[in-house]
Formats: C-alpha cells, structure tokens, sequence
C-alpha cells in the first residue's frame, strides 16, 4: 500500500505542478504591454546614447547609465513582469522568443543611421528622463514605443 501511495505521489506531483502553470491568453495585459514598451525604451535609450556619444553627443551615455542606476529597482520590476508574461504566452520556448525578441529590437538601434539630429533627439530624450525620472520614461516609453501594441494583441 505504502509503495501505491508513493507512486501516485510521484505521477501526481508533475502534474500539478503543470496545472500551477499559468496557460497562455492569446494576449498581454496593459501592465505587461507597459513593461515590454519600458524594456524596449531602455534597450533604445542605452543603444543609441552609446552611439551618439562617441561622436555626436559626449555624455549622453553616462547621463543614461546614472538614470538607469537609480532606476534599476523598477527595471528588474518591468523586466520580471515581461519574463513572467512571455513564460506564460511561450511556454515551450519562452527563452528563445525572448532572445530573438530582444535581439531584433537591439539589432535596429545598433544599425540606426546616425545624424546630428537623430543624436540631438537622443540627448534631449535621456536629459528629460533624467529630470522626470522613471515616471517621466514610462510616459515616454508609452508614447515612443507604440508599435508594441501592434506586436502583441492587448487583454481587454
């Protein structure tokens, strides 16, 4: 009897903790679309000012790293948020979307033309979240990064 109950413990515990697993909703949540919109800001904030400071705009990419320092406790709030959102949509392979995700989003900034203005831009960006802080950049991310309402269908 004793080896019965161990042995419906052991098939039933995997399934449990399958049916723990949150099942994907076909959508994100207006916080979970929010934090993708504050991950995907911070990736264009942090590439661009590194670009435009080598030769355009010196100083804009120390102007971002100090806001992202004192901002990092609400980035690892959005970045859990977003990873807990994929795990839950990409069960399977919720890693490599990421990644790939993650990898298109860094492989545009990173090729961007750059122009004197398009720096400008970029500095005159990092200067006001560094003013309004994380408040100011999540109103910025919502306005700047948009088309992640169209990459990914919103929870209503």
């Amino acid at each position: 009897m004793r080896k019965l109950f161990l042995l419906l413990a052991v098939l039933v515990l995997p399934s449990s903790e399958l049916a723990a697993a949150a099942k994907p909703k076909g959508c994100l949540t207006t916080a979970e679309i929010q934090a993708e919109q504050e991950i995907r800001h911070g990736v264009f904030l942090r590439e661009a000012a590194s670009r435009c400071d080598v030769e355009y705009t010196k100083g804009t990419r120390q102007s971002w790293d100090t806001f992202y320092t004192q901002a990092a406790p609400r980035f690892a709030k959005a970045k859990d948020k977003r990873i807990k959102a994929w795990q839950r949509e990409f069960p399977d392979n919720w890693q490599r979307a990421l990644t790939t995700a993650d990898g298109r989003v860094v492989t545009y900034h990173r090729n961007y033309p750059l122009s004197g203005a398009y720096c400008q831009s970029v500095e005159d960006l990092v200067q006001a979240v560094t003013k309004k802080g994380y408040a100011g950049f999540s109103k910025q991310a919502n306005t700047i990064q948009n088309e992640v309402i169209g990459d990914y269908k919103v929870c209503r």
